[in-house]
């Protein structure tokens, strides 16, 4: 028999290579034994050993001692990885992806790449076995893809996979680190721990080795302490004010390299840590994630924010009416010489021709106009707290469908309309779209689309069916498949941006991003000497450009 690595003729009947030691396989016989007078307790498996009834092959050992082995493995399944969100399937068949709809046709199958652990004691990963039997999905928890037993050679081993290049441990960051930084990892381990808690599991240990660093995310992983509290203790136990508590001491190393909150912290991120540090502490996981989201947000916040709007609205070259309605409302509370400004900006674009469009546009702003005074702007004059913001675009986005709907059955028409609008309470905006009025960021650099169209051509763009630049010209470009008015309910997309000094926030109807390329509103912007100069400018560009629809844009500007 030559072996595969080096080419050493050995006798048929061989298991290892005499020549280099490499692991052999008898004719149609899969490797599946471990490397014989290994000189570890633990004899690892050699290349091409199967696991998991078949499913992976061994590729390489990466580590061996006599506690545990560590493998590269490749998945035998193949799978398509979806381009847009990364989730696998193996139905070859599947037309598009099952979590975001992407059209997987021009996929191919890949053999993906795993890091498998290996231990001779059950109780390595049992921890981790019993949650993965539970189910538990959170954005803030690394979960082994999967943990199992064998025994390949009599004796029983245990088996956890992980990604092939797991994220690093939070032991190999160097401290301190910077505090918005470490407030931002211990809001999402915060959140985590409360899921956690809530499916009655604790921790018991809490420290940098089990967790670890996404980007700017980071979540708990290698969860072998981790225990599950039988209901009838849970009124006794004092286990979740420990993980809350630890949590806490982590997030003060990484944010010091002290063990001491001796640091001049900034009141609310002090008050967040001492009631978390507090023994014993009242404070649940939920609401310390709370108190640090809160802190993080303080701690973002400009002292002073000024807001500067500029807004026009236009019939355009070829139309007799105008269907567009605009809303731009907005208040600067100053306290302590601190101006925290709020505002509510929209774009409807009506459709539907002459008394429907612009009935269906202008009940939308008029509905929207109205809740944004009476449950916003009046409640920041007086100094009262706000509604939860995505909760309260969502309820008014249904409200202006709801009086739309209404008009539409009333008067037996098609009208409806499109909306993007925006709440803006300092120097977060908060984006709700419906239909293709677009949210842009304008940046010193750059110009940014923030929402996406609920058109026919954007669908065949995000499919790869035709380009971004057939898309401007294709017949179909005004197919739009979700309008305001159309149902009883509608869906709301939502979006997020904090807008740096000297940013501003682009709101359009189509008549301007279907006349005047993206590059060319961004030039327009940046050589304007204000927001109100730049929009009276992009509507005379969509003019000289045909003018084909009625245009609108309000832009929103931080300084």
């Amino acid at each position: 028999m030559k072996c595969p690595d080096c080419g050493y003729e050995n006798c048929t009947d061989a298991r290892a290579c005499q020549g280099c030691g490499a692991a052999l396989a008898a004719q149609g016989e899969p490797i599946t034994r471990p490397l014989q007078g290994a000189s570890v307790a633990l004899a690892p498996l050699p290349k091409g050993a199967l696991l998991y009834d078949g499913r992976y092959t061994v590729v390489e050992v990466h580590a061996a001692n006599e506690r545990l082995n560590v493998y590269l493995v490749e998945d035998n399944v193949p799978m398509r990885l979806c381009p847009n969100c990364q989730s696998e399937t193996s139905d070859p068949q599947e037309p598009f992806c099952s979590f975001c709809g992407t059209d997987l046709s021009g996929v191919e199958p890949l053999h993906l790449r795993y890091r498998v652990q290996e231990s001779a004691d059950e109780r390595t990963f049992a921890a981790e076995a019993q949650l993965l039997e539970m189910h538990l999905e959170h954005p803030g928890l690394l979960m082994p893809r999967a943990i199992f037993a064998e025994a390949p050679d009599g004796l029983s081993r245990h088996y956890r996979v992980e990604p092939e290049f797991p994220p690093p441990l939070a032991t190999s960051l160097p401290v301190p680190q910077e505090l918005n930084q470490v407030l931002e990892w211990g809001v999402s381990l915060a959140q985590a721990l409360d899921y956690l808690h809530y499916h009655h599991v604790i921790l018991r240990e809490v420290s940098l080795d089990h967790v670890a660093v996404v980007g700017k995310k980071a979540c708990w992983a290698s969860l072998s302490t981790a225990t599950v509290i039988p209901a009838s203790n849970l009124a006794t136990t004092s286990d979740f004010a420990q993980d809350v508590q630890g949590l806490g001491t982590m997030l003060l190393y990484l944010a010091t390299g002290q063990q001491q909150a001796t640091h001049p912290w900034p009141e609310q991120v002090a008050t967040a840590l001492s009631q978390a540090l507090a023994v014993p502490t009242g404070l649940s996981a939920a609401a310390f994630a709370t108190a640090l989201a809160a802190a993080l947000q303080e701690l973002r916040r400009p002292t002073d924010v000024n807001l500067v709007v500029g807004h026009r609205t236009d019939v355009g070259q070829e139309r007799t009416l105008n269907e567009d309605s605009m809303l731009a409302l907005g208040v600067a509370v100053v306290f302590r010489s601190a101006s925290t400004p709020v505002g509510v900006f929209a774009v409807a674009d009506g459709m539907g021709g002459h008394e429907a469009g612009d009935i269906a546009s202008r009940l939308t702003i008029q509905t929207i106009a109205q809740q944004a005074v009476n449950e916003v702007l009046l409640p920041a004059i007086a100094g009262e707290s706000l509604p939860e913001v995505h909760q309260w675009l969502v309820a008014t986005v249904l409200a202006a469908n709801q009086s739309v709907y209404d008009q539409r059955r009333a008067a037996g028409t098609d009208m409806g309309t499109t909306l993007v609008m925006v709440l803006v309470t300092g120097d977060v905006a908060t984006i709700a779209n419906v239909g293709d009025s677009r949210a842009y960021l304008l940046k010193q650099a750059e110009i940014v689309q923030i929402t996406t169209d609920h058109s026919l051509v954007e669908r065949l763009v995000a499919t790869g069916q035709i380009t971004a630049e057939e898309a401007a010209h294709h017949p179909q470009k005004n197919i739009i498949y979700r309008v305001m008015g159309d149902r009883p309910q509608v869906e709301v997309d939502l979006f997020e941006q904090r807008l740096e000094p000297g940013e501003a926030l682009l709101l359009c109807s189509d008549g301007l991003s279907g006349m005047v390329p993206d590059e060319q509103v961004w030039q327009i912007w940046r050589t304007s000497t204000s927001p109100q100069e730049a929009c009276d400018r992009l509507v005379e560009a969509a003019n000289q450009a045909g003018g084909e629809d009625n245009v609108t844009v309000v832009i929103v500007q931080v300084r």
